[in-house]
Parts: C-alpha cells; structure tokens; sequence
C-alpha cells in the first residue's frame, strides 16, 4: 500500500487533513501529515527532508510526498518553482516534470492564498460547524475563495455573525469546520487542485 506523507506549514493545516484524508482515501492509502511548524521552517528543511525520502524510496519503500504551503504574499509561479527545484536537486521526480516514461515521487501544491480558502469554498460545512450561519447570507466573495485576503474575509464575516468575536482561533476553527467539509463540492480552486494532486499519488 502507497504511504503518502503530506508536509505542511502550520498545524491549523495538519488538524484539517487528519480530519479530512481518511475519507478522501477511504483505505486507498496510508497517510501522515507532518507540520513542519513554518513556512520558512518547512523551506528550510525540504532539501534535507527530500533526500532522506528519496533513500528510503531507493531501498523499496512505497512512498510518495506532497509539498503544501501557503501562497501568503509570495509569487505563485516563483514559489512553484522553488519547490520545484528543491524537489529536483533533491534526486526526486515531481508531477509536473513527470512524463509517460517516469514516475514522480513529489506533488507540489500551494494554498490560493492560504487554508481558510478551503473553508470558505465550503458554506455548507461552515453551516454546519456554526449553526447561526444557517439562514446567514453568504457573500459572493465565498464562490471565488481563493481571491486573496483570506481570512480576515472569513473572520469578518464570522464576527458579523457572532462568532469569534474577538480573535480568530485559527486550530479550533479548523478542527470544528474540517469535520463537516466535503472535498467533493468544495469551489476552492486550490483544493481542488490539491484533491487532483492526491488522486495522481494512488
């Protein structure tokens, strides 16, 4: 069976998909996320991190690594890229460099601009998590998600509702609203994208 580790940034995105990957996989696969407590810390480590993954895939381990950081204020394609090229020098195949004759080992995903996208693109699973948005009137904002400014938009209109009035807890949130989130509907472009990343490792 594939083991697929997730690397991660911070640890409101490793609660999401400890919630979320065991019914995204259904039993297709084994699967660690491992936060690496930064961004700049995960950055730091990935050269490191990505060679120790490709000796244990040399002595036969079945194995397959996602990359998932936040865009934040970063260039999407350069932040693409540079994980690309760590991946690269690291002696790893990625999806995107993958052709018919090769494999990959290494999927590259970045969060459009960071994970409160992914909730935003799912109003039901909000709805869910807070019952006194069920009659709430969702913005048109929460159709495009990933447009930037992601979750002071979402905590904004949290607050609006009553919710969180006066911070934004950023694990509790994702803990209460990951449980209720469905992959299959959610209109974050990122996610998707992240889903599609997911499937390609199975």
């Amino acid at each position: 069976m594939t083991r697929l580790e997730i690397l991660v940034e911070e640890p409101s995105m490793e609660a999401v998909l400890r919630e979320i990957m065991p019914r995204i996989l259904n039993g297709r696969a084994q699967c660690k996320p491992i936060n690496m407590r930064s961004k700049g810390n995960l950055l730091k480590k990935l050269p490191e991190r990505l060679r120790a993954y490709r000796k244990r895939i040399e002595n036969g381990e079945n194995l397959k690594i996602i990359v998932l950081v936040d865009q934040d204020n970063d260039d999407c394609e350069q932040l693409k890229q540079r994980l690309e090229n760590i991946a690269r020098e690291a002696g790893l195949v990625t999806k995107a460099s993958a052709n018919a004759h090769n494999d990959f080992q290494v999927v590259t995903r970045i969060v459009i601009e960071e994970l409160e996208a992914w909730f935003m693109g799912d109003v039901e699973a909000l709805k869910a998590a807070f019952t006194s948005l069920r009659r709430a009137n969702f913005p048109g904002n929460f159709n495009n998600p990933d447009n930037g400014g992601t979750w002071e938009r979402l905590h904004r209109f949290l607050k609006r509702h009553n919710i969180y009035r006066k911070s934004y807890p950023k694990i509790e949130a994702a803990r209460r609203i990951a449980k209720h989130m469905d992959p299959e509907s959610n209109r974050s472009r990122s996610f998707q994208s992240f889903m599609q990343g997911v499937e390609a490792c199975l």
